[in-house]
């Protein structure tokens, strides 16, 4: 079956987000002149935009593409937490699943936009842990929610607070005992991709992949031991790293030989901004519609290459995902 066929599986399918809740705000302006304050630029703003991050971002592509996606996260009582609940409630997408624990701060990211040009990007995390009661109820939640879902997916940004390593075990024992048989996929943090064992796929940037290890050498050889030893040491089923402008990597514990899928891209590079979430997306959703690990690994890898050649974040349907996957074997 072609990918194009396979994508149409994609409606209705029903997906489980759990990870960090965040807003992304853009800034947009141009540069007047030199400030008299330092010796930078001064950006006279025109227009600022706020948007859902992190999980979020990734659960307005799953609905874009045709999923149902399902939300279980954090944010703080606080005005951009209030943003985030808003946007969620504003696209129809159940909230239950979002705590509120007014112990933290909502993460934030702000991307400042001059003239086309991205100059400055701001963060904020977590600023505590997430507190014991609401980590209790993020469970209690995950053990009493409806077993209504083909696939879940674990966002851990690295923003602090809630993918503690003891959250992370005891997330994965509960998802494991209360879903049995439905593929858990991850983009772990860096620094604790091993805790994410034995689930059905993990994702990470090649060029974070190699750092992990401490790897200078790019090669063949040099990625492949990489690969191997994260399949290794986290005793999951599949590793993808994955790099939008040259060759991604599929290791399988199932097989021995490693699947390098070619560089889609053909476009320049307009923004990366939603790449990722594009690709986990669109994993979450061919794993749901039982779609095999390459050729969702290859629709994952169409998703992030259209979504670069687009102004950032903007969202297409899996109509218009067809439409550029024909024009590029057309081509």
């Amino acid at each position: 079956m072609s990918l194009v066929d396979e994508i149409k599986k994609f409606k209705n399918r029903k997906i489980l987000v759990i990870g960090e809740a965040l807003i992304d705000k853009y800034i947009f302006g141009y540069a007047n002149r030199i400030s008299p304050d330092a010796p930078v630029q001064n950006i006279k703003i025109e227009n600022t935009v706020n948007y859902l991050g992190g999980a979020g971002l990734v659960l307005r592509y799953i609905q874009s593409l045709g999923g149902v996606p399902q939300i279980c996260t954090v944010i703080g009582k606080d005005y951009e937490g209030e943003q985030f609940l808003k946007k969620i409630n504003e696209l129809k997408i159940n909230s239950s699943g979002i705590l509120i624990d007014a112990n933290i701060t909502t993460p934030q990211i702000t991307r400042i936009i001059a003239m086309n040009q991205h100059v400055l990007r701001l963060e904020t995390d977590y600023t505590k842990n997430i507190s014991k009661h609401t980590v209790e109820n993020f469970f209690k939640f995950i053990e009493t929610k409806p077993r209504s879902v083909e696939a879940i997916l674990i966002l851990d940004y690295g923003m602090g607070g809630l993918f503690q390593d003891s959250f992370i075990q005891q997330l994965l024992l509960k998802l494991k005992k209360k879903y049995q048989n439905i593929p858990i996929i991850a983009r772990p943090h860096i620094s604790n991709y091993y805790l994410y064992e034995e689930i059905d796929l993990i994702k990470i940037n090649l060029q974070k992949a190699l750092k992990i290890l401490s790897v200078k050498c790019y090669n063949e050889t040099s990625i492949r031991i990489v690969g191997k030893k994260i399949l290794t040491s986290s005793k999951c089923k599949n590793v993808l790293l994955n790099y939008l402008e040259s060759e991604s990597y599929l290791f399988s514990k199932d097989y021995e030989k490693v699947e390098t899928i070619s560089p889609i891209l053909k476009e320049p590079v307009r923004s990366y901004v939603a790449v990722g979430s594009v690709i986990m997306a669109n994993l979450a959703l061919s794993y749901a519609s039982k779609i095999s690990v390459s050729d969702g690994t290859k629709i994952a890898l169409f998703g992030a290459a259209r979504t670069a050649s687009l102004p950032p974040v903007t969202f297409y349907n899996s109509e218009e995902l067809i439409e550029y996957i024909l024009s590029y074997s057309n081509n």
